[in-house]
């Protein structure tokens, strides 16, 4: 990562002969993507999309939007096409969310994403309905540098009246989904999500059932539905150390939920989901020993 280098990056490739699609992650909060430098090999195309305003700290006069257009630009520029795995940790879970939205209405769009991956995030309301007081800032290590600091306050700037986008149904309420896992095969009934905790194996689970049926408004006119590709969530069981004691950091509020809270506004779109023993900001941490799961 470097200001005049290839963005994205291609950071593996597949094997000769794999069917495997590839898989575009984005950047964390800090603009960064040295976490996903220390993936072992995924057995597929890995690209990596790293915050280009890093080096000037531009404004994104246009929020997440401005930036989910921005880097669908960068994965189409980059000659990606065709059936893609997309995700992202921290702040680019959302904006890989938010990118699937735009293909997912584009009739004319060269890029389908056929799943989601996001990496440790809960499920977000504008932070201006309703912000908790008990929500501090996170204990950072003295050696991230000012420029990281800087940009990761400016996620709450980002995030501050940005909604996670509205689909117009929950993804196929009424279709198993097939996985496979650790060599195993994994069907997921609706109401249900693939789960893997830290010692047990993957077993089936039902979702928390969303105050509501659902949220999503129903289309005005009649045209073919805009639904969610299947999402993976890796989930964080231990919390971040905050710099007020008992108080929690935002990215923890739904920590002991086991679905982070996204059953609330997108019911059934989460099919898997697998526990890492380490907190939000050190998951990609490879001097701990927990990294190797």
């Amino acid at each position: 990562m470097f200001p005049e280098g290839p963005n994205p990056y291609k950071l593996q490739t597949k094997p000769k002969g794999s069917s495997n699609l590839p898989l575009v992650l984005i950047h964390d909060g800090s603009g960064m993507t040295a976490g996903f430098w220390g993936l072992s090999s995924l057995g597929r195309d890995l690209w990596v999309i790293h915050n280009p305003h890093f080096w000037s700290e531009d404004p994104w006069e246009g929020g997440m939007d401005e930036m989910a257009n921005h880097y669908l630009d960068l994965i189409l520029a980059a000659g990606i096409s065709g059936k893609i795995l997309l995700g992202g940790w921290s702040l680019g879970g959302y904006i890989s969310i938010a990118i699937a939205r735009k293909l997912a209405e584009d009739k004319l769009a060269t890029i389908k994403v056929s799943g989601l991956m996001i990496i440790d995030i809960p499920y977000h309301t504008p932070w201006y309905d309703n912000r908790p007081a008990i929500v501090s800032r996170p204990k950072l290590d003295e050696s991230v540098p000012l420029r990281v600091q800087r940009l990761l306050d400016y996620c709450d700037v980002l995030l501050h009246e940005w909604p996670v986008p509205f689909w117009d149904g929950n993804f196929n309420d009424n279709m198993d989904v097939q996985f496979t896992a650790d060599g195993n095969q994994y069907q997921v009934e609706p109401g249900t999500v693939l789960y893997k905790s830290l010692e047990g194996d993957w077993k089936t689970k039902m979702l928390p059932k969303p105050e509501s049926s659902s949220n999503r408004s129903k289309p005005k006119n009649p045209r073919r539905p805009v639904l969610p590709p299947p999402g993976v969530l890796l989930r964080c069981i231990n919390y971040t150390p905050t710099e007020q004691e008992g108080k929690k950091c935002h990215i923890d509020l739904f920590r002991e939920e086991p679905v982070l809270g996204w059953e609330k506004g997108y019911p059934s779109f989460l099919k898997a989901v697998m526990e890492m023993k380490k907190d939000h900001y050190s998951l990609f941490d490879t001097t701990s020993p927990e990294q190797e799961n």
